[in-house]
């Protein structure tokens, strides 16, 4: 980044608010064990997104959510035309083999869904949405969008996230050496794959493909599938083509000089 390292206050608020958006309702006890913080800085934090209006305590007065105000933070963002334009290539996939496909995006130092086919098929666990987010280390769809970024912006995301990890300088090295080893391999090979983050339990993997303006990276596309339905290269071998040619269609779609 520019100038170093974020200020940690304000990127730990932003991820508290977003945890609290995407729960809809949760407990301070439960934000302190996501969010991995101490109870006194949740709790000033909580507090502090209470007295700007963003969330509220429900009627019990234990559980907090999300206020109509939020929706002012992207007035003045407008993903239309991607989504529009990406969705019936998405359903169109999902129809042809079943499981849902994720088209995501990098938002800060997270990846956030702006088009879904989960609500199309019933081969999922759960009904993933626009808006979701995910985090960029540790998924496919982070992976693919890290691997096509030039390499100076992708160590700046990767040093980024340095800041929350806590195993030490040489940790941090080793960590950041065995994440660009895999990137190389990811940019290789044209895609990402690996058991997916969603709080299944392993129960499903993820491969991702790029979509691509040139060389610009312009989102992610992601096929969820159920691990025990098929062994990893299986699902490789079936559907990692389709995925590159559903992307190729929606870059062609999104950006009109894409060949």
């Amino acid at each position: 980044m520019d100038n170093g390292v974020p200020i940690r206050a304000v990127s730990r608020t932003l991820s508290v608010l977003r945890t609290i958006n995407h729960e809809r309702e949760v407990s301070l006890t439960d934000l302190v064990r996501i969010e991995n913080l101490p109870y006194p800085t949740m709790f000033r934090i909580v507090q502090t997104l209470v007295h700007e209006g963003l969330i509220e305590r429900d009627a019990s007065g234990k559980r907090y959510r999300a206020t109509a105000l939020v929706h002012t933070l992207s007035s003045g963002y407008d993903d239309s035309a991607l989504r529009s334009r990406a969705q019936p290539h998405m359903s169109a996939l999902t129809r042809e083999v079943g499981w849902p496909l994720l088209l995501s995006v990098r938002v800060g130092s997270r990846m956030v869904i702006r088009a879904s086919t989960h609500h199309e098929t019933t081969l999922t666990f759960h009904n993933w949405e626009a808006g979701s987010a995910m985090p960029m280390e540790g998924s496919a769809t982070g992976l693919a969008w890290l691997a096509y970024l030039p390499e100076d912006h992708a160590r700046d995301l990767v040093n980024w996230g340095s800041d929350y990890h806590t195993g030490g300088e040489a940790a941090d090295a080793d960590r950041q050496e065995t994440m660009f080893e895999a990137l190389a391999r990811i940019r290789h090979e044209g895609y990402a794959w690996r058991p997916s983050l969603f709080g299944d339990e392993n129960k499903t993997s993820s491969i991702s493909v790029p979509v691509l303006d040139g060389e610009r990276i312009l989102a992610v596309l992601t096929l969820t599938y159920f691990s025990a339905a098929m062994k990893s290269d299986v699902a490789r071998e079936r559907y990692v083509q389709p995925l590159r040619e559903t992307a190729a269609h929606i870059a062609h779609d999104v950006t009109p000089n894409c060949p």
